[in-house]
């Protein structure tokens, strides 16, 4: 992710999730709605194993 990303509003780091699972911890940013819908915020998320994203 782009380094500049830690300055700017929360949720900036929303992307798709294609393939794979994270554990996401975050305080904000992003919806219940945005996730059951397969979005992550890629500065929060630790990757279980291989996964996809969409950039």
């Amino acid at each position: 992710m782009p380094p500049a990303w830690g300055s700017l509003p929360p949720g900036t780091c929303r992307v798709p999730l294609v393939a794979g699972e994270v554990e996401m911890d975050h305080n904000g940013g992003i919806t219940d709605e945005d996730v059951a819908e397969g979005y992550i915020l890629s500065c929060c998320s630790k990757p279980k194993g291989n996964v996809v994203v969409e950039y």
